[in-house]
């Protein structure tokens, strides 16, 4: 009987230490770096935005464009602009939807956004969990004060339209980074425009004030 004892927790102490073995293996196995090769994915994420952009599938509405920095220094040069010299847009904005005015680079924006990286890594929001119009509030921000891509596409954008915006690492935070974003991370936005505000005060360069000013013009003309 004792024996039999003897064997049994000797085989308890040999399956144990087989555990032990197999554990340490699973421990020392290598996780996939989420970041391998980020540089040369995020050129070729771009670059396959950038042909999505030139064809897009049936039933999709795609826009591209450039740096408006480029657009506002380069005007009357003859430049030969590359793909990372675009923000790419896909529109999801609704048929129905109400639009409104676009802003200027000197106008606050009111938004809703989460943006993510190509490893679907989300590293800023506005909200959580699904977007709700009758819940969630948006942030504000002037249109001038944010990463060029952001800008550049803003300035194209309308009061209720509702874009997935993808944006180079060239207009995002370059080779360096920004905290948790790492350099050479293309940026991906779902971005809502719900309002443009208009600075205020003796030169109000709104448009709405131009629009006045022009039918003023034009009536005192007729």
């Amino acid at each position: 009987m004792k024996r039999s004892t003897k064997t049994y927790c000797g085989w308890l102490w040999i399956l144990g230490m087989v555990m032990c073995v197999f554990a340490s293996c699973s421990d020392d196995t290598p996780t996939a770096d989420p970041y391998a090769d980020w540089e040369a994915r995020n050129v070729a994420y771009i670059d396959s935005i950038a042909d999505v952009v030139a064809n897009p599938p049936a039933g999709e509405t795609w826009y591209r464009y450039a740096n408006y920095k480029i657009q506002n220094d380069g005007m009357g040069t003859d430049l030969t602009l590359t793909n990372s010299d675009y923000v790419y847009v896909k529109d999801l904005t609704e048929a129905d939807a109400e639009l409104g005015e676009t802003p200027f680079a000197t106008d606050t924006v009111a938004v809703h956004y989460r943006g993510w990286l190509i490893n679907g890594e989300v590293f800023d929001q506005s909200y959580s969990g699904d977007w709700n119009a009758e819940v969630h509030v948006p942030v504000s921000f002037a249109a001038s004060e944010v990463r060029t891509g952001w800008t550049t596409a803003l300035l194209h954008m309308q009061e209720g339209e509702h874009w997935e915006v993808y944006i180079p690492y060239q207009m995002g935070y370059g080779t360096s980074g920004n905290g948790t974003i790492r350099g050479y991370s293309t940026l991906i936005f779902d971005l809502r425009l719900e309002e443009v505000i208009h600075p205020k005060g003796p030169d109000d360069r709104s448009r709405k004030a131009i629009s006045l000013a022009t039918e003023n013009q034009v009536s005192v003309d007729e």
